[in-house]
């Protein structure tokens, strides 16, 4: 058995883990980040699914945070943005398109035609988020408030209603309340929906709103053009040479700090005496000592995994077991001999920068319930909603000269089938998947040259997303804040000294936001401060 000395350990090297020893590592720690898969990044690191046909599972850099990019230099090492025009096509159920274009003229003309004055709804709609996250006064960069934290600073009647309205109540009674045309409900809908296995019915929905809005109430900026000022997905634009190149400059990034990366080490046990943290032992034996550990992986692997012989966590560890974790997670990766154009383009739009923007296939708010209802059932949609990306038409080399390929992600795969296995359901979904893409893009099938796909217990087996939860846990109002993972652990830190919880299972979750790992550095630098 062999020792490794450090002062901070990082368990698991996804974005958040990889974000977490940046910081660290700058702030002068010797650092370690044991990754338990051959390559870092987890479903935001590039993969070859077919010969020659490389992706990632992750679509859009949409939540990153300009602030972590700026911080760790990301552009320093190597990466770069291509602001994408347009960012967004959302086919809708009458057979239009919506085009999601950066010019404010063209969005306008487009709302309106929806219904008269819709674009000022539209605008009043997100207004009304911003300055209800401006009101709240809270900060993303940081731990999570308190309930009282939370409500400290609605004191007057509206405050208190607008409250209610996007906690309690669903994104389909706030869209009536604002008036807004079906259409604008079918492309916001997905929006509210993302992160949990809810549907714009559900109550609470409203919150997945307001990450942009928090953010930027959180730390402001003057530079018009911040993508967080744009609510439509897509606004950041696509990272030049795909969306690996974000985790690529993080691990380049953290090397350059003096981080040490390794793959394949599988951590079997977190080590404590006393209440404090030791290290951690590996499944081949081997142990790394340090005085802070972080654990960036699913918090329950983390309570009811690696914390199985410590009695302090019994409790813990029974509350952790029962959390709900289902999630909804589905890849399908085609290879094309050509590039997909849709149907009933709008006039003058090029078809190429259609077919390069990110997609959603979710043509009204009834589509989008049914899918979940199918979820819930265990049974695979029959129209599956779908997020998807065509990356070759932005980046090179991710395919063999001449041809192309989908990303596709489904919204509404269930984890727990009511019969059979994902053996034999994995295929069935993968052909509606394509088919829904198809109904509007009339061309994909005769492009097609294979797929591949990646099911939900693929997903819990090769990326430790305990079932099939991209989020670690589901983004909605009752798993957030002070709730999420768990009360008593909800603040990074936990009562074993030195040991730290981080990862898109602690707040604010969020997908690739980076937050959960700067956020856990930051305290983490702060109790040494303090010890000091």
């Amino acid at each position: 058995m062999s020792v490794n000395q450090y002062d901070a350990l990082v368990i698991g090297g996804g974005h958040s883990g990889l974000v977490a020893a940046g910081y660290l590592a700058g702030a002068g720690l010797s650092v370690a980040v044991l990754e338990r898969s051959q390559r870092f990044g987890g479903p935001v690191a590039t993969m070859e699914f077919m010969p020659g046909y490389r992706t990632t599972v992750a679509n859009s850099p949409g939540s990153l945070e300009p602030k972590i990019v700026a911080d760790l230099e990301l552009e320093k090492h190597g990466l770069r943005f291509q602001p994408l025009d347009p960012t967004l096509v959302h086919p809708l159920a009458d057979g239009s398109l919506f085009v999601g274009w950066r010019d404010k003229a063209r969005m306008v003309k487009q709302f309106d035609a929806f219904a008269p004055g819709e674009s000022a709804r539209y605008d009043a709609f997100f207004a009304y988020l911003q300055a209800f996250a401006e009101k709240l006064g809270i900060s993303v960069f940081g731990p999570p408030p308190s309930l009282q934290d939370l409500v400290r600073n609605l004191t007057s009647v509206d405050d208190q209603e607008a409250y209610g309205r996007i906690f309690f109540g669903s994104a389909r009674d706030l869209f009536d309340e604002f008036g807004l045309a079906w259409q604008t409900q079918t492309i916001i809908g997905p929006m509210t929906v993302v992160g949990g296995s809810v549907t714009p019915s559900t109550p609470g929905t409203p919150a997945n709103l307001l990450m942009r809005p928090l953010s930027l109430a959180s730390l402001r900026a003057d530079a018009a053009d911040d993508p967080r000022r744009m609510p439509l997905r897509g606004s950041t634009g696509m990272p030049v040479g795909g969306m690996g190149a974000i985790i690529d400059s993080m691990v380049a990034s953290a090397r350059s700090r003096g981080a040490v990366l390794k793959t394949e080490v599988t951590v079997y046990r977190i080590l404590t005496r006393g209440g404090v943290v030791e290290g951690v032992v590996t499944s081949s034996g081997e142990e790394y000592r340090a005085r802070v550990v972080i654990s960036a992986m699913n918090p329950r692997a983390t309570v009811v995994d690696l914390m199985r012989d410590d009695a302090d966590w019994s409790d813990f560890r029974a509350r952790m077991g029962r959390r709900k974790m289902a999630g909804k997670a589905f890849k399908v990766v085609v290879a094309l001999d050509g590039v997909p154009r849709y149907a009933n383009p709008p006039e003058g739009a090029d078809p190429l920068a259609l077919a390069a923007a990110q997609f959603r296939i979710s043509p009204s708010l009834d589509y989008l319930e049914a899918g979940h209802a199918a979820m819930v059932q265990g049974v695979i949609a029959e129209k599956p909603v779908v997020w998807g990306l065509c990356p070759t038409l932005s980046s090179d080399g991710l395919a063999p000269p001449g041809k192309h390929l989908l990303s596709l992600n489904v919204g509404t795969a269930p984890y727990h089938l009511a019969s059979g296995t994902w053996a034999d359901q994995r295929d069935l979904l993968a052909k509606r998947t394509i088919a829904a893409v198809a109904d509007y893009m009339p061309n994909l099938p005769d492009l097609i040259s294979d797929y591949r796909v990646i099911d939900p217990e693929e997903f819990e087996r090769e990326f430790g997303l305990v079932e099939a939860n991209m989020t670690h846990g589901d983004l909605a109002p009752w798993n957030s804040f002070w709730m999420r993972p768990l009360p008593g652990l909800h603040q990074y830190r936990t009562p074993t000294q030195g040991l730290y919880l981080s990862g898109n299972g602690t707040w604010p979750g969020n997908f690739i936001s980076g937050l959960s790992g700067h956020n856990t550095a930051q305290m983490v630098l702060a109790d040494l401060a303090g010890a000091r």
